[in-house]
């Protein structure tokens, strides 16, 4: 058993249904959140991961089920704890700093009721958190936007809540500024033993921030698991073709251990499925290696440059099209035929 199977539930949500007047968005959601553990809802949009978030923080009021926090009841479609008394902080895509305040005394904003002396103390020890130690009698407009998200993740936790809810907080950030920020906000939630939940459809962002992912389609949520597993190991069509790239191969079982494609006899683990059943094999662009030696051939029909390798779509003689990475250095064209053949640590199947 994990580490965090052995942990008790911090945030507990069962059998929770969302619903827009008579139209239901989230369907019958159970997830467990442990103590100091960051987890994220994953998934494209319109699949109610803000939706259900929303209901954590106490916005949206349930259709069913119930949400509890360190085993106090916050929802159920008969009772709502009001937002403002779930001890639980929020970071939303627009920091909404207070221009019109200093750093200091945005940070600050939710302590009123502590004394001075603690009050500039835990300001201070957050600055120096997010590396911002001396900015606190600067404004937000003298701020980069990545300083601006900093010092908004620090006034969130300056209360110390118990769980900490993000909304696609990242998302107005360019690229390398995302990538750099990320991991930072990581490691000072872990710092701090704060309790997170994360909202992103981008799975760069989920992979690294996240200790558990949920992947939501239509409202519901198809696995919850790591990333690492729910890459390598997904749970439903769904969840591979929407988790980094890939293709699906049509298949016909062969035995316990091959099912035959179109490129050929693959082997691996049939479990779950009978001799003679047709299959969906997903393969990663990682699993088709360049090999101008093989007898398997295919035509490229597109290409794509990512500066330490290509991705190139290879389409086989039977109309079957295939993605394939390559190291830069082998610079082919549209058209040209190149040798591939597959390398497989274990078979994905789908029915």
């Amino acid at each position: 058993m994990s580490i965090l199977a052995q942990q008790s539930a911090h945030l507990q949500l069962r059998d929770v249904c969302l619903a827009y007047g008579h139209q239901q968005v989230v369907h019958h959601v159970d997830l467990d959140l442990n103590n100091q553990e960051i987890a994220c809802l994953l998934g494209p949009s319109g699949c109610g991961k803000s939706t259900l978030l929303r209901a954590v923080a106490g916005f949206q009021p349930l259709a069913n089920g119930t949400i509890s926090l360190d085993g106090k009841l916050l929802s159920s479609d008969q009772q709502v704890v009001p937002p403002e008394a779930r001890q639980v902080g929020m970071v939303f895509q627009d920091v909404a700093l207070f221009p019109h305040l200093s750093i200091a005394d945005n940070v600050a904003f939710g302590l009123q009721n502590w004394k001075r002396r603690e009050r500039k103390a835990r300001v201070q020890q957050l600055l120096a958190l997010v590396d911002l130690a001396g900015y606190e009698q600067r404004y937000p407009h003298e701020l980069s936007g990545g300083q601006q998200q900093r010092i908004a993740l620090a006034r969130a936790m300056a209360p110390k809540p118990q769980l900490l809810l993000m909304d696609e907080p990242f998302s107005g950030l360019d690229a390398m500024l995302r990538e750099e920020l990320v991991p930072e906000v990581a490691t000072v939630l872990k710092q701090e033993g704060i309790t997170a939940l994360l909202v992103t459809h981008d799975q760069n962002e989920a992979f690294a921030m996240a200790d558990r992912i949920a992947v939501m389609r239509h409202g519901s949520v198809e696995q919850w698991n790591t990333a690492y597993n729910i890459y390598h190991r997904p749970a439903t069509a769904f969840v591979a073709d929407f988790i980094g790239e890939g293709d699906f191969l049509v298949g016909t079982v062969v035995d316990a251990q091959q099912v035959e494609t179109a490129v050929g006899l693959l082997r691996g683990p049939c479990d779950g499925y009978a001799v003679d059943s047709q299959v969906q094999v997903f393969i990663r662009p990682d699993d088709v290696l360049h090999d101008d030696a093989s007898s398997l051939q295919g035509r490229i029909v597109s290409k794509r440059f990512r500066g330490t390798h290509f991705l190139y779509r290879v389409e086989m003689s039977g109309g079957q099209q295939l993605s394939c990475f390559t190291d830069s250095h082998h610079d082919h064209q549209i058209g040209e035929n190149i040798g591939i053949k597959l390398n497989l640590d274990h078979l994905l199947l789908f029915g």
